[in-house]
């Protein structure tokens, strides 16, 4: 476990590296701009446009974060060849997978907590009250959402190109999000033993997604949290297993 926790601060020491913080720049530019866009706007609207339209930054920024560094931390050991001195060492290729993993996770919840500072502090200045509990189970389910999303990212990762890995990624993240609604409109889905895999192997992204209760101010009960908590944690090891097995599989050496 000594060997993942120092992989992991190695890993968190190259995302630093790669100037990931300017995200929260761009974002600041973001919300400031659109703080004077709305400010013409009556309380009620500027309120919940205002936090719906950070939250949907937030989550976008974090989409991304997930699949454009985890395919970057991967491919870059890859094509350098530094992940054979890494492995020439006593460490196997699931630590040195999982180390990068958990050093992605605590800088991605880190920004995810700095643009929520963010967002407090304009809606702060802007007079626009937030519910501090629907606010951060907000934050906590994207967090949530950028952990499985990297896991799935790391299985294209070990075994595509990065401009493949990254178009598989995104479309996986848009039938988890589309999945239930296809449903819904077309019931022959639900008998399609096609579409019943589908939904087994896919996460469904839409009960991580409350950026609108938030908005209005509304908040889910802890116990829920806690079930999808749960959610989060077998898709993780489900997903990082498939990785894991994947690149112990793979001739890196060569």
């Amino acid at each position: 476990m000594k060997k993942v926790f120092s992989i992991s601060l190695i890993t968190l020491k190259e995302l630093l590296h790669e100037r990931v913080f300017y995200l929260l720049g761009g974002f600041a530019l973001l919300a400031v701009g659109l703080s004077l866009l709305l400010g013409d706007l009556t309380y009620a609207e500027q309120s919940k446009i205002t936090l719906d339209f950070l939250l949907a930054g937030i989550e976008l920024t974090n989409l991304l974060f997930s699949v454009f560094m985890g395919i970057t931390l991967l491919h870059r050991e890859l094509n350098l060849g530094w992940i054979a001195m890494v492995l020439s060492k006593p460490v196997s290729r699931t630590s040195f997978l999982l180390g990068k993993f958990l050093g992605q996770a605590f800088v991605q919840g880190l920004v995810i907590l700095m643009m929520g500072l963010l967002t407090w502090g304009l809606c702060s200045m802007n007079a626009i009250v937030i519910v501090p509990k629907s606010l951060f189970q907000s934050l906590l389910l994207m967090f949530f959402e950028g952990m499985i999303m990297s896991s799935i990212v790391y299985i294209f990762a070990v075994n595509l190109g990065a401009l493949l890995a990254a178009a598989s990624s995104l479309i996986v993240y848009a039938l988890g999000n589309f999945t239930e609604g296809a449903e819904k409109t077309n019931q022959a889905l639900q008998q399609s033993p096609i579409w019943t895999v589908l939904k087994g192997v896919i996460p469904n992204f839409r009960v991580l997604n409350m950026k609108t209760l938030a908005a209005y101010g509304l908040s889910i009960e802890w116990n829920l949290v806690g079930i999808l908590f749960l959610y989060t944690l077998i898709c993780c090891f489900m997903y990082f297993a498939a990785a894991a097995v994947s690149f112990s599989r793979r001739d890196i050496f060569t």
